[in-house]
């Protein structure tokens, strides 16, 4: 099966996620880009990868030159809100990224690397669209939380991506996520394709007693890095 096959159905698949986010202020992810934001270079372009329906690019439309966001697959109709960002098909498992070496300031990528066959190739491809001393905020579920260790003693796959039990076709398995991640082992992969870490998000409730155990505590792995100059 090839990538875009096993992705022609995201619109549909993530119709709940599509209703949620075009209200304003889309709490989710507002919250994410909001303790993201102090630590990213702002100006010049900003790549949003896995940007469906750009939502979550046009929370950086002040702060930035020209805003791009890439998919996999087209959203139509939520694209042609946001008449000032720049919207690009493109399949990041089927070729490099389609920009010159350094194009960009900032680089957004929430929730796309547990999708990705070859996560090593589209990291080694964030470090090298980035200029020097660029950032990047890179965000994906976290296997290790409480909740999902609880669920592995129960006998059960974590749910990092699928609400339904048991999965179903329509979500796809664990909501079509190929790969799990850890703070360690994502820290450990963008600091092989060169990139040094500047902060750990977190976000949500009782955040400060997250801040005290987010490998365990965090549902999620929330990442700025930065190019090395």
């Amino acid at each position: 099966m090839r990538p875009e096959d096993y992705y022609k159905d995201i619109p549909a698949r993530s119709s709940d996620w599509v209703g949620r986010a075009s209200e304003p202020g889309f709490a989710p992810m507002k919250v994410a880009i909001d303790a993201a934001r102090p630590h990213l270079r702002t100006g010049g372009r900003v790549l949003d990868i896995g940007c469906q329906g750009g939502h979550q690019l046009d929370l950086l439309s002040g702060e930035f030159d020209e805003l791009v966001g890439l998919d996999i697959t087209p959203y139509g109709d939520m694209w042609d809100q946001f008449p000032h960002a720049r919207f690009v098909v493109h399949d990041v498992d089927g070729a490099p990224l389609p920009f010159e070496d350094g194009f960009f300031r900032t680089v957004i990528c929430t929730n796309v690397l547990e999708h990705v066959f070859d996560v090593f190739g589209l990291v080694r491809e964030i470090d090298r669209v980035l200029e020097d001393g660029g950032t990047c905020f890179v965000s994906v579920p976290n296997v290790s939380a409480w909740r999902h260790i609880l669920a592995l003693f129960r006998g059960r796959v974590p749910r990092t991506g699928a609400q339904e039990y048991p999965f179903t076709d329509r979500q796809g398995w664990d909501g079509q996520h190929l790969h799990y991640f850890t703070h360690t082992e994502l820290r450990w992969l963008l600091e092989s394709a060169g990139l040094t870490l500047t902060a750990t998000n977190v976000y949500g409730r009782l955040p400060a007693l997250k801040r005290l155990a987010p490998r365990f505590l965090s549902g999620s792995v929330d990442l700025v890095a930065q190019k090395r100059i």
